[in-house]
């Protein structure tokens, strides 16, 4: 009896020891395998085209497959301006005809009468000097009083450095509502990263709001080259980039975000991070096993040296679920009434501003703009609104949502010089959407858009026209083409040149779903 117990005890002993050292093995090779991350065979054949992956069925609230990123397989090299352009021959003949006297050249000039930069500015106002030893130094000293830039030689050296330089250290980026990182470089610049979630063809989902849509990538590489395109060149310089989630995020990240990593049944590297939308593992962004394109946008200089300023948009919506029409979208009088008779919009360019950003948003399907910021710095010059937040755009190819270009139907004014450009597109053999083409086939991620997006922003431009033309038959070319506004029932002393509101309050508002 007692021998029969010793060996029954022997043999017990004996199974739990091999289970502690099966466990123990198990635990090693996945600690070790989490740690090292996978090892990626795009790296080795970039460049070349990559077999499609299995098609999984979609179902109603799921994503589309990721497809791969175009910069890594085929490109697309069909005809993207195979149809047919909505130009309308007598809008166009009325508009250069009601224009053709108008001395463009005289009334550009007094658009912006101080052109200056930021380093010329501080050297002659406080004898200040302004670093240039890299790109992007040299980006932040040309900050304009006009636009965010000037030198495209400049722009095209910064997008270089955002594509190609290393990346020591990456951040959840704080205030998020989706994924978003903050990248610093070995020479200690940064830089916003967004993630491509899904490929180019997706549409937004009809039931997502506005504010709940996802955010896409490639929306602010395209806006980018649309901005400049259009001359306004107050879009932040934004480039696609292409990396390797092992040793570009995962060996560089923080330790909470770190943790978020993991692989897929896939056999994908994945992660979650940190957000208030989307940043589950439902809605993991997954590489191709570990390559992930995204959008890289260069950081504008902090604030507590250049400050910035908050600007709550008149024409924002009301983010909200119940009462989804906000006040502006039911009466064409409202500009008259509740904007143009505000101080700091009654006189200078501030309104000619909210028209061109609105412009911008309408031909690119943005409906976000909830405020828009501008620079606080040329203290004794008009502030301009950065062109920024466009992450939403390019949701649906086939809807236009005409109220986002109520700003322009309802206060009936626009700048000369954006008037002139979009005239000249409407009416020249090189379109917009060929001359955008031409801009984003220079990024590294190209194609940027799926080629349907090109007969929508046509289409969008073509009534963009054609509320111009309903503008100037009404009001006359002198009371629509101006070089800045101003109310003559509206006194200009103590001019509140900003209306502030707090970046907690816009991120609240945005949220908000009541």
């Amino acid at each position: 009896m007692r021998c029969n117990i010793k060996r029954l005890f022997t043999l017990a002993i004996g199974v739990f020891a091999a289970t502690l050292v099966i466990i123990s093995f198990s635990n090693n090779t996945y600690e070790r395998e989490w740690k090292q991350g996978p090892q990626s065979n795009e790296a080795r054949i970039m460049g070349h085209a990559i077999p499609d992956a299995p098609e999984f069925p979609v179902g109603q609230n799921s994503l589309p497959h990721q497809p791969p990123p175009p910069s890594l397989g085929e490109k697309n090299l069909s005809d993207p301006f195979n149809f047919i352009y909505p130009s309308n021959k007598i809008t166009l003949r009325k508009l250069f005809d009601l224009t053709k006297d108008v001395d463009f050249d005289l009334l550009k000039k007094n658009e912006c009468r101080s052109n200056t930069t930021l380093s010329k500015y501080w050297e002659n106002s406080q004898q200040r000097y302004v670093p240039e030893d890299d790109n992007w130094e040299r980006f932040y000293s040309n900050i304009g009083s006009c636009s965010v830039y000037s030198d495209d030689q400049m722009i095209d050296n910064l997008l270089h450095d955002l594509n190609t330089s290393p990346i020591k250290h990456v951040h959840i980026m704080d205030g998020g509502t989706q994924v978003k990182f903050v990248f610093t470089f070995k020479n200690d610049k940064q830089a916003v990263f967004k993630p491509m979630r899904f490929g180019r063809d997706y549409e937004s989902d009809p039931n997502h709001f506005y504010f709940s849509d996802f955010e896409r990538h490639h929306a602010e590489i395209a806006t980018f080259h649309l901005d400049r395109v259009l001359g306004f060149r107050r879009a932040i310089p934004t480039v696609g980039r292409v990396l390797n989630m092992t040793t570009e995020l995962f060996e560089k990240a923080e330790k909470k975000l770190k943790k978020t990593f993991f692989f897929s049944p896939a056999k994908n590297f994945c992660f979650v991070s940190r957000c208030d939308y989307y940043c589950d593992t439902t809605h993991a962004i997954c590489g191709l096993p570990d390559m992930k394109e995204g959008s890289v946008q260069v950081f504008l200089p902090d604030e507590s040296a250049v400050p910035r300023k908050h600007n709550r948009s008149p024409y924002r919506r009301t983010y909200s679920k119940k009462n989804q029409v906000a006040e502006w979208q039911s009466s064409m009088n409202y500009c008259t009434e509740k904007v143009k008779t505000k101080k700091q919009y009654a006189h200078g360019r501030r309104l000619l501003d909210l028209v061109d950003i609105h412009i911008l948003d309408y031909l690119i399907g943005n409906q976000d703009r909830h405020h828009f910021e501008s620079f606080n710095v040329f203290t004794d010059l008009p502030s301009y609104a950065i062109h920024l937040d466009h992450g939403r755009a390019f949701g649906r190819s086939d809807i236009d949502d005409d109220d986002i270009i109520l700003p322009l139907r309802q206060c009936c004014i626009i700048r000369p010089s954006t008037f002139q450009t979009l005239l000249n597109f409407y009416g020249s053999p090189k379109s917009l959407t060929k001359a955008l083409h031409e801009s984003l086939s220079k990024d590294p991620a190209h194609p940027i858009l799926a080629y349907k997006h090109y007969p929508a922003m046509e289409r969008r431009l073509a009534k963009v026209m054609h509320y111009l033309l309903e503008c100037i038959e009404q009001r006359g070319v002198s009371e629509v083409l101006i070089p800045e506004y101003n109310n003559p029932d509206v006194s200009n002393v103590g001019q509140n040149d900003d209306e502030q509101s707090e970046e907690h309050q816009d991120k609240k508002d945005e949220k908000k779903t009541v």
